[in-house]
Formats: C-alpha cells, sequence, structure tokens
C-alpha cells in the first residue's frame, strides 16, 4: 500500500477519527449518565453517575503499563487502526446489550470501550510527534486538545437532545426502573454506529498509510509477573518522576482534569438543588460551555505560541480558573453560569495545552508510550479520587455547594504552587505581551532542541532583551551567562537570580568557565552570546574563544546548537541609530536554531559559519512574509505622505503623495499602450525615471532598462532575447544621447515607441488634482485594490543585462523578494532612517542604480536626490550640497573624476557620513586621495548583478562607552558578508570548502540572488548551484574570507593569464602599478593590464595607458623591474591610447580592452 505524504490530508484522517473515536465512547456514557439522572435522584443520582464515570477511568489506571507498552513497542498508527477496528465491534456489542435490557451488560460494554480507549490515547498523543513534528507541538496538541473538545460537545449535545426530545415524545415518564429506560431508548444507539463504521475506513485507508519514524524495539518485553505484583507500575511512576518537568507538568494535568470531573458530577445536583434546573440538555449544555472554553483556549494558546512553547499561560490560567469557579458559585442564572464555565475551559485550554507539549518535548522517544500512558493513569487517578470524594458528599447528604468550595481550593493551592515552580514564566509572559505589541515572535528549529542533556547555545547578539527572547524561544530551562557589571546591578539582581543567570568579568572568568562547565556537564542548557557584547553596526563582530574552553573542560557529551536573532537591531532595544530605529514602524522577530554540532567541532570559525548561515535562512523567511515589491512600495508612499521622497537636478521635487500620483497617472496611459510582458525603458536618473519604472511595475509587467552604453548589437541582442515590444523614454533624454554621440535610432525602429513627453499632455489638471487627493484621503487598501495588480513573490519584475565587461551580456532576472530582500539588507547595515537621502547618480540600468538608490528609497522611505551623469561631479556635489546628502554611492572611476575636479570643494561633500564604492576594484590611490580630498573615508563593498546587487559591504569601525571598539572595516577588504548573505570559499573544480584564508572561488547565496538567466537554462545552471538545500551563485571571482569573516577579492577567474605553468592575476599587476605611478591633482592617466595570445608563451600580458607621454613610458619600465619580485608580472609590452575602454557603469570594458591590446 502507497504512503501519504501530503501533511494537510494526514492532519485531517488524524484528527477525523480522533473525533469519531471520542463520539462514540461519550454517547455511549453520556445515555447511561442520562437513563440514571431521570431514574434517580439525590445523592443516590450523584453515585450512579460517579460511578458511570468512574467505569471509564478505571481502564486507564489498570492499564497504564501495558497501554504504555503496547505504544513503545509498536507502531503507533497500528494501534489507531487496530483501535478503530474494535471500536466499530464494541458499538455492535453495546446495541446488543440495549437490546437485552440488561442495564450491567450496558455498563459492561462502557468498561470494554473504555479499555479500548486506554490503548489508544497514549498512541494517539504520540502520534503528534510525527505528524506535527517538534516544531509545531504546539499547534498539533492544540488542534488535537480542540477536536477532541468539539467531538465530546457534539456529542453531548446530540446525544441529551435526541434523548431529551424522545423521552418527552414517547411518555417515557412513566418508566421506573434503569432497565426499562434502556430498552426504550435503543433506537438512540443506531446512530453511533455510522460513526464507529467511518472512524474504522478512515482509519485503515489513511492512517495505515502514514510515514512515521518508527523502528521496532525487539528488546521491549512486558514481564507478567511483574506487571501483576506491581513492580513494573512503580518502575513507570520512578520514570516518569524522574524527569522533574514532565512529573510537574503530568500533576498540574492530574489536578485540572481531577477537578474538571469534580465538578461535572456535582453540578447536576447544584443545579438541582440551587437552581431548580432538571432538563439535561440544559445541564449538559452548562457543563458542554466549559468545553466550548477549552478548544477556544487551545486555539488561543496556538496562536500565542506558534512554533514553541509559551509556560507563562501556566500560573496565569490556573489563577483566571480559580476566579471564575469563584464566580460560577455566585451568579443563579443559567446563562450567567454558562459564561462562567465557558472562560474557565478557555483557562483551561490555555493551562493543558502546554503542559501536554511540554511532556512530549522532554519525553525520549523510545518511553513516550510509557510517559503518555502514565500521564493517562495519573489523570484518572486523580478523576477517581475526585469522583470518590463526590460520591462521598452525596452519600452523607452534604451540601454540593461546599463539594464546589473544597474544588476551589484545590485549584487555588495549585495556582500558588505553580507561581512557586515558575515565577519566571509569568514575568516572561509579562515581557512577552509588552514586545508583543510591536514585535512578532517566531521560532524556526525548536526540533533541533535536545529535550536533555548539556546543551551549549551560541548566537549573534543584537539587543538588551536578547535573553528574554531566548527564554521565551527554549522550552526547557535555560541558563544564562551574562557581564557581571550589568548583573551586579541592584534593579536587576534578583531578576537576573531568579533566571540563574551567571555573570563573567574578565578577573573572574577562569572560575566562572569552570562554573559553565560544570553546569553544562550536569546536563543543563546554558546561553553564551560569543561576541562578548551587543553589535554596534549590525554585522556580527569577532567571535571570542571563551567557549572554546568551556568545552574543552566538560567531561560528558555536551551539544552545541548556535541560533541567529532577527529582527531587533530594528527594536528599541538594540543600538542601532536612534533614528533608524524610530523610522522602523512594525518588525518581526525570529529566532532560528541550527542542528547540533559535536563539542569537537565546534569553535570559533565553525559556529560563526553556522550563524551566518541561519541568518540567511532567516531573513528568506522574513522577505517572504512581507508583502509582494509593488504593494510595499505603495504603503510606504502613503506613509511618506506630504513628506519629500525623491527630488533631482532639474528642480522637480516629489512627496510621496505626489509620487504616487504622479505613477497612477502613468500607469493609467501606460495600460492602454503598453504591449507584451517585458517592457523596455530608457530613461534617465531623475525623479520621472522612478516614478515611471514604478508605473510599469505597478501594471504587474517586467521592467528592462537598457544599457545605452552598450554596442548597439549587445542592444539589439537584448530586445530580441527580452521580446520587448514596448519602449518607455524620454525625446529629450534622446536628444542628450545623441548629442553624446550614442546613435540609438536603429533600436527605435524595432520597437512600438512611447514618449513621456506624449503621455504627459494626455494628462489634464482635473485628473490629476481627483488622483492626487484620493491618494491623499482614500485608505491604502482600498487604493491598493484599484491600481495594482496582483502579482506572485517569485515572479520576475526585471530583467538587467549583466555590465558585458567580460562578452556578451546576460539577461539577469530578478524577482520582487531578490530587490525586496537586498534593499532592506543594505537599510540595516547602514541603519537608513528619515532624515536620510541617497544621492541617486548611476544609471538605472545599473543594479546598484536601479535597486541601491531608487527602489531602497522607496522601499525604506527616505530621501532620494538624483543626477542623471555620475562623471559630472559638480553637478552631482551641488545636489549633495543643496540637500544635504547622508549617503553617495559610486564607482572607484567615478571617484577619482571627483578627487580631479578642482571646480568641487571639500565642503559641498561635508553632509555625508557614507561613501560607498562598488561595481568594481576600489583603487587604493582613489581612496587616499578621496579622504586627502574630502576627509571622507570610501567604504567599499561587493557584488555583482546576478546578486541583486549587494553581497558584503564595508562599515565604519564603532567606539563602545568602555572604549573597545566593534571593526566594521579592513584594508584591502570588501567587507563582510551583508546580513542575510552566506559568502563561501570552494574549490572551483570540486566545491569543497576552504579553510580561513585560502584563496578559490567565491559562492554567494541568499535572498538576494538571481531567479536565473533570461531563456538560458544551460547558462543558469552552470552559475547556480544547489548545496545542502541553499541556492549559491558561482562569481568567477577568486577571494579568500578570513577569520573574522571579511572577504578579500584577488581578481576574476577569467582576468588570469597563465605564464610558464603559473597563474598571474591580472589585478595583482595593477594594483602593484597603481602604487608606482604618481598622479597630479588634474592627473587623467587611467591604465588597465590586459593579456593576448602569444606564439611563443601561450599569453603575454600588454599593458595599456592613456594620456601619457613616451619618456614616462621609459620612467615607468624602470620602476616596473626595479620593484616587481616576480619577473612573470612584467607587461610584455606597454601602449599608450587616447582612453581606457569603459562600460556606462563606469567599470572597465575587459572584453574592449582585450581587442584594443591587439590591434
Amino acid at each position: 500500500m502507497s504512503k501519504i505524504n501530503n501533511i494537510l490530508s494526514i492532519k485531517i484522517a488524524f484528527l477525523f477519527v480522533v473525533f469519531c473515536n471520542a463520539v462514540v465512547d461519550v454517547a455511549h456514557k453520556v445515555l447511561l449518565q442520562n437513563i440514571a439522572f431521570k431514574i434517580f435522584d439525590g445523592s443516590i443520582q450523584v453515585i450512579w453517575i460517579s460511578i458511570i464515570n468512574a467505569l471509564i477511568i478505571i481502564p486507564f489506571l489498570l492499564l497504564f503499563t501495558v497501554s504504555g507498552y503496547l505504544s513503545d513497542k509498536y507502531n503507533k498508527k497500528d494501534i489507531l487502526v487496530y483501535g478503530a477496528v474494535s471500536s466499530f465491534l464494541l458499538s455492535g456489542l453495546m446495541i446488543i446489550s440495549y437490546l437485552s435490557g440488561d442495564f450491567y451488560f450496558a455498563m459492561f460494554s462502557l468498561v470494554l470501550l473504555a479499555v479500548q480507549s486506554a490503548i489508544y490515547s497514549p498512541a494517539k498523543f504520540g502520534l503528534i510527534l510525527d505528524i506535527y513534528g517538534k516544531k509545531n507541538l504546539s499547534s498539533g496538541n492544540a488542534s488535537l486538545q480542540a477536536i477532541s473538545i468539539i467531538a465530546i460537545l457534539f456529542s453531548i449535545a446530540i446525544a441529551s437532545l435526541v434523548f431529551e426530545n424522545f423521552y418527552n415524545a414517547n411518555n417515557l415518564q412513566t418508566l421506573t426502573t434503569k432497565e426499562e429506560l434502556l430498552s426504550a431508548i435503543l433506537p438512540l444507539t443506531y446512530y453511533i454506529l455510522p460513526v464507529a463504521f467511518l472512524e474504522m475506513m478512515v482509519s485503515i485507508l489513511f492512517l495505515r498509510r502514514i510515514n512515521t519514524s518508527y523502528t521496532k524495539n525487539e528488546s521491549l518485553t512486558l514481564n507478567k509477573q511483574e506487571l501483576f505484583k506491581g513492580k513494573l507500575l512503580a518502575q513507570n511512576i520512578k520514570t516518569i518522576s524522574s524527569h522533574n518537568v514532565i512529573f510537574l507538568s503530568v500533576i498540574g494535568l492530574s489536578i485540572f482534569w481531577g477537578v474538571s470531573q469534580a465538578t461535572m458530577a456535582v453540578f447536576p445536583s447544584f443545579a438541582k438543588m440551587y437552581l431548580n434546573i432538571t432538563d439535561v440538555f440544559v445541564i449538559n449544555g452548562v457543563i458542554g460551555a466549559s468545553g466550548i472554553g477549552i478548544a477556544i483556549g487551545s486555539v488561543i494558546y496556538s496562536r500565542l505560541s506558534k512554533h514553541y512553547i509559551e509556560v507563562g499561560t501556566i500560573p496565569l490560567a490556573s489563577f483566571g480558573m480559580a476566579i471564575t469557579l469563584f464566580i460560577s458559585t455566585v451568579v443563579e442564572s443559567p446563562v450567567l453560569i454558562g459564561i462562567s464555565f465557558l472562560v474557565f475551559g478557555i483557562f483551561g485550554g490555555m493551562f493543558v495545552v502546554p503542559l501536554n507539549a511540554l511532556i512530549q518535548f522532554n519525553a525520549k522517544k523510545r518511553v513516550l508510550g510509557t510517559i503518555l500512558a502514565g500521564n493517562n493513569w495519573f489523570h484518572s487517578l486523580s478523576m477517581f479520587l475526585m469522583l470518590c470524594m463526590t460520591t462521598l458528599v452525596s452519600f452523607y447528604d452534604l451540601d454540593p455547594l461546599n463539594t464546589v468550595y473544597l474544588i476551589l481550593s484545590i485549584i487555588v493551592i495549585g495556582t500558588i504552587y505553580t507561581m512557586y515552580k515558575l515565577p519566571q514564566s509569568l514575568i516572561l509572559l509579562f515581557l512577552k505581551t509588552v514586545v508583543g505589541v510591536k514585535y512578532k515572535l517566531e521560532v524556526d528549529g525548536v526540533k533541533n532542541i535536545s529535550s536533555s542533556g548539556g546543551v551549549l547555545l551560541l548566537g549573534n547578539h543584537v539587543s538588551w532583551i536578547d535573553w528574554a527572547i531566548i527564554l521565551m524561544a527554549v522550552p526547557r530551562e535555560v541558563k544564562f551567562v551574562m557581564d557581571k557589571t550589568i548583573y551586579s546591578k541592584w534593579y536587576l539582581t534578583w531578576l537576573l537570580k531568579m533566571f540563574k543567570c551567571i555573570p563573567i568579568s574578565n578577573g573572574s572568568s577562569k572560575t566562572t568557565i569552570q562554573t559553565i562547565a560544570k553546569e553544562l556537564d550536569e546536563g543543563n542548557m546554558v546561553v553564551l552570546f560569543p561576541e562578548g557584547s551587543i553589535t554596534r553596526n549590525g554585522h556580527l563582530g569577532e567571535f571570542k574563544r571563551g567557549f572554546e574552553k568551556i568545552l574543552e573542560l566538560t567531561t560528558t557529551d555536551v551539544r552545541v546548537i548556535p541560533f541567529y536573532i532577527r529582527g531587533l537591531w530594528e527594536s528599541m532595544f538594540s543600538r542601532a541609530n536612534k533614528k533608524f530605529k524610530k523610522s522602523k514602524k512594525v518588525n518581526s522577530v525570529t529566532v532560528s536554531f541550527a542542528r547540533t554540532m559535536k563539542k569537537e567541532k565546534a569553535n570559533v570559525v565553525s559556529v560563526k559559519k553556522e550563524v551566518i548561515n541561519l541568518s540567511t535562512k532567516s531573513w528568506e523567511a522574513h522577505i517572504q512574509n512581507l508583502n509582494p515589491l509593488n504593494e510595499t512600495i505603495f504603503d510606504r508612499l502613503k506613509e511618506v505622505s506630504n513628506d519629500l521622497i525623491f527630488a533631482d537636478s532639474t528642480g522637480l521635487e516629489l512627496s510621496g503623495n505626489k509620487f504616487l500620483t504622479a505613477s497612477i497617472l502613468f500607469k493609467d496611459l501606460l495600460k492602454k499602450e503598453l504591449k507584451g510582458q517585458n517592457i523596455g525603458l530608457l530613461m534617465p536618473t531623475t525623479s520621472a525615471g522612478a516614478f515611471i519604472n514604478y508605473s510599469v511595475l505597478m501594471l504587474g509587467k517586467t521592467t528592462i532598462n537598457l544599457n545605452y552604453t552598450s554596442e548597439i548589437n549587445s542592444l539589439k541582442s537584448a530586445i530580441t532575447l527580452a521580446e520587448v515590444k514596448s519602449l518607455v523614454t524620454s525625446k529629450k533624454f534622446i536628444e542628450k544621447l545623441e548629442s553624446k554621440g550614442i546613435n540609438i535610432k536603429e533600436i527605435l525602429d524595432m520597437v512600438e515607441v512611447i514618449y513621456v513627453e506624449d503621455l504627459k499632455l494626455k494628462i489634464s489638471k482635473l485628473k490629476g488634482l481627483i488622483t492626487y487627493f484620493s491618494v491623499k484621503f482614500i485608505p491604502s487598501f482600498l487604493l491598493k485594490s484599484i491600481h495594482l495588480v496582483k502579482t506572485n513573490k517569485d515572479d520576475v519584475v526585471m530583467i538587467l543585462f549583466s555590465s558585458g565587461s567580460e562578452g556578451m551580456p546576460k539577461g539577469v532576472e530578478l524577482t520582487g523578494d531578490n530587490i525586496l530582500g537586498n534593499a532592506q539588507q543594505i537599510a540595516n547595515i547602514i541603519n537608513v532612517n528619515e532624515d536620510d537621502t541617497i544621492v541617486g547618480s548611476l544609471p538605472l540600468f545599473h543594479a546598484f542604480g536601479i535597486v541601491v538608490t531608487t527602489y531602497m528609497p522607496l522601499i525604506e522611505g527616505i530621501k532620494c536626490v538624483a543626477h542623471p551623469d555620475p562623471t559630472d561631479g559638480l553637478g552631482v556635489a551641488k545636489l549633495v550640497s543643496k540637500y544635504k546628502a547622508t549617503i553617495m554611492c559610486g564607482t572607484s572611476t567615478f571617484f577619482r573624476l571627483y578627487t580631479k575636479n578642482q571646480k568641487i570643494h571639500p565642503l559641498m561633500f561635508e553632509s555625508l557620513r557614507l561613501v560607498v564604492a562598488g561595481a568594481e576594484k576600489l583603487r587604493e590611490d582613489v581612496r587616499v586621495e578621496f579622504k586627502k580630498r574630502f576627509g571622507k573615508e570610501i567604504f567599499e563593498g561587493y557584488g555583482a548583478t546576478e546578486t541583486s546587487p549587494v553581497a558584503s559591504c564595508n562599515l565604519p569601525d564603532v567606539l563602545a562607552s568602555d572604549f573597545t571598539v566593534q571593526i566594521g572595516q579592513k584594508a584591502g577588504t570588501v567587507g563582510m558578508a551583508i546580513p542575510g548573505t552566506t559568502i563561501k570559499i570552494v574549490n572551483p573544480e570540486t566545491f569543497k570548502e576552504l579553510e580561513s584564508n585560502e584563496e578559490g572561488m567565491i559562492l554567494i547565496s541568499g535572498i538576494q540572488v538571481m531567479k536565473g538567466y533570461l531563456k538560458n537554462e544551460e547558462k543558469t545552471k552552470q552559475v547556480l548551484k544547489t548545496i545542502r538545500g541553499k541556492t549559491y551563485y558561482i562569481t568567477g571571482d577568486k577571494g579568500k574570507i578570513d577569520e573574522d569573516g571579511f572577504v578579500t577579492i584577488v581578481d576574476r577567474y577569467s582576468r588570469f593569464a597563465k605564464l610558464g605553468g603559473e597563474m598571474i592575476s591580472l589585478g595583482a599587476i595593477e594594483e602593484k602599478i597603481s602604487k608606482l605611478i604618481e598622479l597630479k591633482e588634474d592627473s587623467l592617466i587611467d591604465f588597465i593590464v590586459t593579456s593576448i595570445e602569444d606564439e611563443k608563451k601561450g599569453e603575454k600580458i600588454v599593458l595599456l595607458i592613456s594620456h601619457v607621454e613616451n619618456e614616462y613610458i621609459l620612467e615607468l619600465k624602470e620602476k616596473i623591474l626595479k620593484n616587481f619580485e616576480n619577473k612573470l608580472m612584467i607587461p610584455n609590452e606597454i601602449k599608450i591610447v587616447q582612453d581606457i575602454p569603459k562600460l556606462g557603469s563606469g567599470k572597465k570594458d575587459f572584453n574592449a580592452s582585450k581587442i584594443l591590446a591587439k590591434s
């Protein structure tokens, strides 16, 4: 028989079978109880009802050991199947007992159904782990609890209603014996048999085909002698009591079900005496209200603790049950009592679900059946004792109200005890409630946390409340290692002692290390933040080696679990820029746990790698939970409202409302004109260029900003490949391009051209005003339903053609999530806030220009000031000065032009707080000269069009209050991987990951990695490689990563020349030459090193240099011969050229340079 792998089908089948099983058992019991209620009165009535309830309970007491043995020995799904078959057969026996008119025979059939339930129950609860997994234990238990209660209520309600109607309709009031009434209601039992049949068929057809992790335990046997002597019972009780959390959970559940049973037993007598209620349907309805409450409470709890176990509800729910039960003794109306019972049940649901989840989480799988059976045994014992108590009360004609008060006192004692045992849980619940107002907590990988044994948790430190977040996420008792200076603060000491924190300081570190090792050896879980302090720049700091020493001192099999916290950097509790934190409105907080590591393999490098891997997974999950890109931008523009969002050097300034208005107006016009899915754009880097891009995005189309600096054949190829039918451009922009000698007439002839100037003429003032006021006053959700085309998050929204620096450009497909993810990653590390203004000067066909300086401001709601020409240093500088821009992005080539432009005064760049270089390697002479001239450090980043584009970046160093420095940059590197990004260095042939500082191929993984190359599956497969379930982009770059995670780029693998069997890096030669060339402030000298074929050596190195004379070349040759130790690196030829070939992005054109060297 084939297996079922569809998890939804499995869950539905499982819950349906549980529902049917409960309906069959409860229906029979309710019918017998109703007979006792109608035939007997007073104390005799309570005694009979108690006996009937006892018949259900006793098998659970007697079969504890047997049911646990069967559940551990055999596959739990098989037990459920055989249980369903026996339920059907016993239902038939039950009908025979009614047919015979023998009440005691009917009671015997009830006992047999209870035996079936006693064996069935441990397997039912144990199967939750297989079906839902550890991650969803809370929701699994909540679902089971809710469906069980619904089944019980359904059965009670239907059985009572049908019984009462049948009883009255057939004038059965005249019957005076239980036997007569039993025979009279025989027709009612016919409805039970079909339910049992459905249970059996679904079990056979579905449950038998579920995949489980069952392995038969051949060594497990049942010693019958020890069983009958009670030794196995004692042994199994010892198994439960040996684990403190499990034992306390079992006792808590037992008290709850005991007092619930007692309340149910005594309430009919209480209702009859004090409320004069004799209708069994009303009585069962009031009792049923508590069942509805339990179902509601279970659902509420599952929402409160998605993917983790929240224990804070336990003492709170216990207190709530005590209050509501007391209220039920004061009110007199059946409706009000029903409401109090409902609320009692809600608190009950929030009490039992976490306790059940704690048992399943902490129990080892090999004894899970025994523990769950033991749980049932304790429940049954408690319920039996409570029934005995209520029976005695009734036998001696004691006031049932006093019994209720006795039950209430038991709950109060239990509440006091839980508050004593779990004081921290209430504080955590309070903290979670406060934090939950703004932050939604999600936990991933909780299944990786072992329920016992020493565990060391190691992860990133981003905020002051990391400890509380971990406590909320982990269902085990956790001990924290904390800085003694914080631990010693008088207002925190009492709290931290309650949470058993371990203080650490430099002076006592050796003693503390020994203490932590001892805690781990004793089987405790300890949390340590290897960075030693909260991050000050959002990046992972240096991991200290203290935890390695701790692990060396341990003598047991201690496990290490890395974790990653995402979302708290934006919170009020981090050290992020205050304005950055203020600008973040809503956040979700995610805690991700990796798989366990053996302590021998845990070191600063391996642990940090795992934390970085978790960050990638966490960021992907975070972005997937956001709205699509077009909706996210729409919401942000509405939020920005009247504040400035975009301006340019033409003088056009747009607020959020005006930008959205312009986008909608042009969107409506473009909708009638555009043909096909892929839309070509030829727009300058201006406000208009930005809102036209968004207008196309609103229509659900894919934008293609064409690289007008490419060769005409490359442009033609791009248009043909992308099947572009419509091209949106500007007449003024076309004229400007033609004035610069860029002839694109052939391109315009290939497509239907739509000019924005023509579209603008169609917009009336009235239409503009109506649109503006609708944007201003109509809610965002209504406007989005009108103006946005629904898109999927993995739809391609943009195709960028790669730079073509090494050949024909490729169409890079970027999804909305790629862009949204990279924009948020960058915003996080540079601490963008509402006071920031970013300079947009890079062309829109450049990944940095469209994603970082166009879409990121729209996504984050920060200002962008645009200038269409990045080579116009003075124009850019004027814009920076006018708008007090704070962030500027560019390339090494453009920054070099700025340093040479004498018209730019240093004060014009005074407002900049961050200058970032990308797209090409930042030359050392440019970095030094820019710092010397403008007093601003350039921070180099790294990425590719295929990574949307940013993968890593240097950041400013940050000085702490204790004068320690968190390193954000290292000279010669391109920084650390940005949050949510994994960078690996591998052997380019075997793809084996290399050690720190070993050079190899750079691979990048993260939310920003492209979907693929347009219509080129073969090339996509060559550059996208799946390793352990994660997709990596093979960059083609050679590099290395140091112990702290800083990435160094050596060169492109394609930019190596093979001479004498040795691979020579052309980039390394350029680096050496840049140190030999003495540039004057107004110098225009530029150069590039390339290689061409050579008949003798295979390849030869050629240096192309511009704006120099022959005398300069002779001097340079002498310097090269004198300073180059490796003679193979000396250029074979130095060639003077007019200009070094460049791409529109400012990057050097390697392909054109190679052709020029050959000429």
